[in-house]
């Protein structure tokens, strides 16, 4: 009797056991959209979407501000209890956690979905010919116009730069503003500077985010000297205005005509009640000088995997799984993402957007990732508040961009 009542005690004592180690081997997948409920509520039915198909659940675990998620990832990737997936950002944005050797090499999955990807995308995670991460969120940066107020006058979507500028005249000279843009937030204050740069020269732009050009060099005194004259003939909204929370209201109202920006944006315009593609187009924003060829902005996230975290076995096959058509179809149904899977159908997206994808495939556009992760973050947030001078007082032009280059010639001096 005594003997099988120490058996009872041993097997309960190994449920125990294997139940602790279960529980504590759980995968979590670590975010910052805590107060993002368009970003946990599909976080949630992709983990019961990878349980179904895959076998494996993960927990989707939010953090209410980006800074408290940074600080709890920091904190616990060199520990036993890092994250087996988390949220990040692209290129010089994640290569502070690159260097420190704390995240997954993951370009055997990279090698397997190649056919999947454009390089360029693949680019965005990749330091030194390893890549790092999973794909969240691709979004292509275009021109959303007002189809009611380009109606009214007459226009068209442009074809060239001079009929881009046209459009632009047309609209204010009917009291219509004709491109959104802010000082609000300070990180908007790029999205110019990157479009028009690229636009000109991509080769430059690609030289000046790594410290092989000069903001001080000539052709980006063109840009800006460009971007001066568009100012100064009021093409751009009030600098104060909130693009977010004012704009959309300013197209639906017939007052603007368009805004340069990511095609995530779409959600801000439904929420006023436009439908994109009955009141809302969208176009490519033409090269100004034909000769550069079609370029787009793109814009990249990724899923990193801690390299210590007991689950990482597991977290590997997900990112596999995650990285398939399928699941990125499933994925970007949900967010309303473009698809970073040129397998991925894109009937999902709205109607301007799917022309959009299709154009940038068949017409082999060069894909050029945005400022904001293309530059180092210490460059970067710099910067930002250097070209909101800038918008605010252009005729401070030259004194800005030896104050730009000063700003990178600090960083690129120590790295």
């Amino acid at each position: 009797m005594k003997k099988l009542w120490w058996l009872v005690v041993v097997v309960t004592l190994g449920v125990f056991a294997l139940q602790f180690q279960l529980w504590a081997q759980e995968i979590v997948l670590m975010h910052d959209k805590g107060g993002a409920p368009d970003w946990q509520t599909p976080f949630t039915e992709m983990a019961k979407i990878c349980a179904e198909e895959l076998g494996i659940e993960f927990t989707p675990t939010p953090f209410p501000t980006t800074d408290v998620f940074m600080s709890a990832v920091r904190t616990a990737l060199p520990t036993g209890k890092a994250p087996e997936l988390f949220t990040w950002w692209s290129d010089f944005r994640m290569k502070p956690l690159v260097d420190t050797g704390l995240v997954e090499d993951v370009t055997a999955l990279w090698e397997k979905h190649k056919d999947e990807y454009d390089p360029a995308f693949r680019d965005a995670f990749e330091f030194d010919g390893k890549v790092y991460g999973v794909p969240t969120k691709l979004a292509y940066w275009v021109v959303y116009y007002s189809i009611p107020v380009f109606k009214k006058f007459g226009l068209e979507e442009p074809k060239t730069w001079e009929e881009f500028i046209k459009i632009c005249d047309v609209l204010k000279a009917n009291g219509v503003v004709p491109l959104g843009s802010t000082v609000q937030g300070r990180w908007p204050t790029f999205i110019y500077f990157e479009d028009l740069m690229i636009r000109t020269n991509p080769d430059v732009y690609i030289d000046l985010m790594v410290g092989k050009a000069k903001y001080t060099d000539e052709p980006v005194k063109k840009v800006f000297a460009l971007w001066k004259e568009m100012i100064e003939k009021g093409y751009f909204s009030d600098p104060a205005t909130d693009i977010f929370a004012d704009y959309p209201r300013l197209m639906a109202q017939g007052k603007a005509g368009m805004i340069l920006i990511g095609n995530w944006y779409e959600g801000q315009l439904i929420q006023m009640g436009l439908k994109v593609g009955e009141d809302v187009g969208a176009f490519i924003l033409p090269s100004i000088d034909p000769k550069v060829g079609k370029v787009i902005i793109y814009e990249a996230a990724p899923m990193l995997l801690g390299k210590n975290a007991p689950g990482k076995e597991k977290a590997l096959q997900i990112a596999d799984w995650w990285m398939s058509p399928e699941t990125q179809y499933k994925w970007c149904k949900l967010m309303g993402f473009v698809p970073s899977n040129k397998k991925t159908s894109t009937d999902f997206l709205s109607v301007p957007m799917q022309n959009v994808v299709k154009q940038v495939a068949q017409e082999n556009y060069r894909l050029i990732n945005r400022f904001w992760e293309a530059t180092p973050t210490d460059i970067c947030e710099e910067a930002v508040d250097k070209f909101a001078e800038f918008i605010l007082n252009p005729g401070k032009m030259d004194q800005i961009l030896e104050d730009l280059q000063k700003v990178a010639d600090t960083y690129w001096s120590s790295h």
